[in-house]
């Protein structure tokens, strides 16, 4: 069940601090004054009206396309030794199976305990780093073409009581191309329970609570891609207040298209959409390239 599945994937301690770590050259973070979720830990801050990241810093420069991969493994029944028991391998084949001779430059994997045993099943463990942030949220980035800059997870939002299972964060980390010297800010979310409600603090401090992440580590001319498992479709406030801000890039069609991509860079800037099936998971991968 979605349930369990969810309580086998979370284990957090206390609750966060709301402060979080400035980058040295933080992207401007002006609010409204409006609120959700107010006195508690993940209240919300609106940002100011016109606050916006769709800025794409492609439209000033010679342009990198950026390949990026989003999939929630279903972990506990894809991998479980009771269930499918990892189905032969078939989530990294489908991963490997789709680079097409061009890799991925990201990639964000949701409900993963061993990323590493994810790209050693397709082969490719020695392309990649990763990074292993808090509740199963892990990057993995093609370690050939990328600096790790830096990295952190920050606690956006938290299940409610009724269906508790912990803490949801957002998991980022900013890179330099070893060539060119472009940054990318790269964050993966997987969203709060029940779905579609934003949980304990609400949709809309959801939303605002990963903007600010977003000014809190990115810097001005980065490109910016955000994608997960927002556990919230199209259709709520919370993707909608975040595509008032980003360019929605691609949804998918699992449980109602929860899952998504967003960046600072859209329209034109989108090179392709593809969604790659389920390789065993419950969810579809998705992958989009960008220029940026």
């Amino acid at each position: 069940r979605a349930a369990a599945r969810e309580h086998l994937l979370l284990q957090v301690r206390g609750r966060p601090t709301p402060a979080l770590a400035q980058a040295r050259n933080p992207l401007p973070w002006r609010t409204s004054g409006e609120t959700e979720g107010e006195g508690e830990w993940c209240e919300g801050f609106a940002p100011a009206a016109d606050w916006t990241l769709k800025r794409c810093s492609a439209d000033g420069n010679s342009p990198l396309e950026v390949k990026v991969l989003t999939y929630n493994l279903y972990w506990w029944n894809l991998f479980g030794d009771l269930f499918q028991k990892g189905n032969d391998g078939s989530a990294g084949k489908l991963i490997a199976a789709n680079e097409l001779g061009v890799p991925y430059d990201f990639m964000a994997f949701q409900e993963c305990e061993d990323v590493w045993r994810v790209l050693s099943d397709g082969g490719l463990l020695a392309e990649y780093g990763t990074i292993m942030g808090n509740h199963h949220v892990a990057i993995a980035y093609r370690s050939s073409a990328w600096r790790l800059l830096n990295q952190g997870t920050d606690e956006v939002a938290e299940d409610r009581p009724e269906q508790w299972w912990g803490l949801r964060g957002a998991v980022w980390a900013r890179f330099q191309h070893v060539s060119n010297g472009k940054t990318v800010l790269f964050l993966n979310h997987h969203g709060p329970l029940p779905v579609g409600t934003g949980g304990r603090c609400g949709r809309h401090a959801t939303a605002w609570n990963l903007l600010r992440t977003i000014a809190a580590h990115g810097q001005e001319g980065d490109g910016i891609i955000l994608a997960g498992d927002f556990n919230a479709d199209a259709g709520t406030a919370t993707v909608q207040e975040l595509e008032a801000r980003m360019h929605l890039l691609y949804t998918g069609a699992s449980f109602g298209g929860v899952d998504h991509v967003f960046s600072n860079c859209g329209g034109s800037h989108v090179v392709s959409r593809r969604n790659l099936g389920s390789g065993g998971s419950d969810h579809d991968a998705l992958d989009v390239v960008i220029r940026m």
